[in-house]
């Protein structure tokens, strides 16, 4: 599930991530935000993360997918190349306790979107957390994604599946600059639209002629 050519291997990175992050960013009511990569191995956050996700699919207007992920699948779905957390007050911390439930306000994954000679252009999914929507944390995501992106050594981002009614998301890439390159007639099956299929935009931005510093 990692993609739909198999395993790609990745772009060598132009900047370390270890270097770059944390990412701080101010949410609209003033919270303090940090984006950090997923630690694979923090059991509790990826278990957060699933079923967040899981919820999100149930949901079924966002995401393609109709069923739920299980513990493998969702690790080669979400984590498979690099995966990012968007947290309230601060990074987590290794030993510490939290409630993911308050802590986390989204996360989003990056990976290859082709293979071999197109391997440098990348995609990638979002999501935000239900209980923490409409304070900013998508535009934060996705402004920390043209950061992340060309740091990770790739050279332009598709989206392949920007249903035509997400209108928040189709918000956010406009203004950050991304171009429409198509758009799929009658893509989705979506449980917001029951009457009718949904077309799908392909959104593209070039992380060469746009470079944003951190």
């Amino acid at each position: 599930m990692s993609s739909a050519y198999g395993k790609i291997p990745k772009p060598a990175t132009t900047v370390s991530l270890d270097k770059l992050l944390p990412i701080r960013k101010t949410l609209r009511d003033g919270t303090d935000a940090a984006l950090q990569a997923v630690d694979p191995d923090n059991a509790q956050l990826v278990q957060h993360l699933r079923t967040l996700f899981n919820g999100e699919l149930e949901r079924g207007s966002t995401y393609p997918q109709e069923h739920p992920l299980t513990e493998s699948q969702f690790s080669d779905y979400f984590l498979s190349y690099d995966a990012f957390v968007l947290t309230k007050d601060g990074p987590i911390e290794k030993g510490q306790a939290y409630d993911y439930n308050d802590k986390v306000l989204g996360m989003y994954y990056v990976k290859p979107n082709y293979p071999g000679r197109c391997s440098h252009i990348c995609n990638a999914g979002f999501f935000t957390s239900t209980a923490h929507r409409g304070l900013g944390s998508g535009v934060a995501m996705a402004e920390t994604y043209l950061i992340i992106g060309p740091a990770l050594g790739y050279k332009a981002s598709v989206f392949n599946l920007v249903f035509a009614n997400n209108e928040a998301s189709i918000r956010i890439w406009r203004r950050l600059g991304f171009q429409e390159a198509g758009r799929i007639p009658e893509a989705a099956r979506l449980k917001n639209s029951p009457d009718q299929l949904v077309d799908a935009i392909i959104f593209y931005y070039d992380f060469t002629k746009n470079p944003v510093v951190a």
